[in-house]
């Protein structure tokens, strides 16, 4: 019965003797007691059949069955190309160790006369035929144990690929996040900075109220460009700045409110995720609507959960970003997929006869404890 020990790695280049010789000890104690578990269940299948005390049948089951184990675990055939040639070949050696050991056992330490070398010599046949059994019985175990391991080692090696992949798939849609944000939406600048030539000319004091919110959505976007994770609030003041912008350019068609508690806004979020759900509401909700709108940013902690919902009254119904508008609906899926795997969602609700929804759901994360 080998004593299988962790691994990962196949090499046809092992370790020296003596480390060879000490590894074969490294087994917890469980494994020890289910091997003499085992030894001992077969000394009794032998038992049977043997006249003599269970002593005798017990010594000769453990002896031969951790010696085998011994050297099969010392040998580790799972960490080479060859596995089986090795096994055997361990298992071969681990039976002679264990009919010395037995030997030693009965015949000196017990003191039974038929196990000294004198007595035994004339009975090799026998002590041969226990041998050959021992040797088969290890060799059938151990082959179980080797292919029940390298599909273990297999599973395992796919299970690494599989987090691998996914890492590489988060590195790249945190990529094309950078690439969206180093493009800081150059229609919405170039909109707004003609805005405010307009109003120059015409409004000076609205002018220097629409350059001052302009200057404001810049301050909290810029440091962000660079960023791969920001705090709630100053994702809301982002949206805010930008919502602030589009108030001027729309008048009383747009309107918004933002309700987030102040223990919220130091929570970790992803940067970009809240602007893009804001972009489409104005987009694609309020935008087509002939009287405009209003949208509604709010968060709250539910249980494990941190939910941010941007509602609006438009249109009710969200049509998909198009290249180039922003992050998009079906990027913002894809982040939270990376980000958080299932513990994060995306819902998009359109209520009748007009509003939608948009919810966001993270996991809350609770502030580190003061030292």
């Amino acid at each position: 019965m080998p004593i299988m020990a962790t691994t990962t790695q196949t090499s046809n280049i092992g370790p020296g003797l003596p480390a060879t010789l000490a590894r074969g000890f490294q087994a917890s104690w469980l494994t020890v007691l289910l091997l003499v578990t085992i030894n001992t269940g077969v000394a009794g299948i032998l038992s049977i059949e043997d006249a003599r005390p269970f002593w005798h049948p017990f010594i000769s089951a453990q002896s031969l069955g951790l010696c085998i184990a011994y050297a099969v675990n010392a040998a580790r055939p799972w960490d080479y190309a060859h596995p089986i040639r090795r096994l055997v070949a361990a298992v071969l050696i681990g039976t002679l160790l264990g009919l010395a050991l037995l030997l030693a056992i009965k015949g000196y330490g017990v003191g039974d006369e038929m196990y000294k070398v004198a007595q035994a010599r004339q009975r090799v046949g026998q002590f041969l035929g226990t041998g050959f059994s021992a040797f088969v019985l290890g060799s059938c175990v151990g082959l179980v144990f080797l292919f029940r391991f390298r599909e273990a080692q297999q599973a395992a090696v796919l299970h690494r690929a599989e987090a691998a992949r996914l890492l590489m798939s988060k590195h790249a849609v945190e990529a094309e996040l950078k690439l969206m944000q180093a493009q800081v939406e150059p229609h919405f600048l170039f909109n707004t900075l003609a805005s405010v030539q307009y109003l120059t000319e015409t409004d000076p004091k609205q002018a220097g109220k629409l350059l001052s919110h302009l200057i404001e959505y810049l301050r909290a976007a810029l440091p962000q460009l660079r960023a791969s994770s920001t705090t709630l609030g100053k994702e809301v003041g982002l949206a805010a700045a930008y919502l602030n912008i589009l108030k001027m350019r729309m008048g009383a068609r747009l309107a918004f409110t933002i309700d987030v508690p102040a223990d919220l806004a130091e929570h970790p979020f992803p940067p970009n995720l809240l602007i893009s759900l804001v972009e489409n509401a104005v987009k694609h909700g309020i935008e087509p609507a002939a009287d405009g709108g209003v949208i509604s940013v709010a968060a709250r902690r539910d249980a494990t959960l941190l939910q941010v919902t941007v509602t609006d009254t438009g249109r009710g119904e969200a049509v998909p970003v198009q290249p180039g508008d922003g992050v998009g609906l079906s990027n913002v899926r894809e982040r939270l997929g990376a980000l958080y795997g299932g513990r994060g969602s995306f819902t998009l609700v359109h209520d009748a006869p007009g509003g939608t929804h948009a919810t966001l759901s993270i996991p809350f994360e609770s502030a580190p404890e003061a030292h």
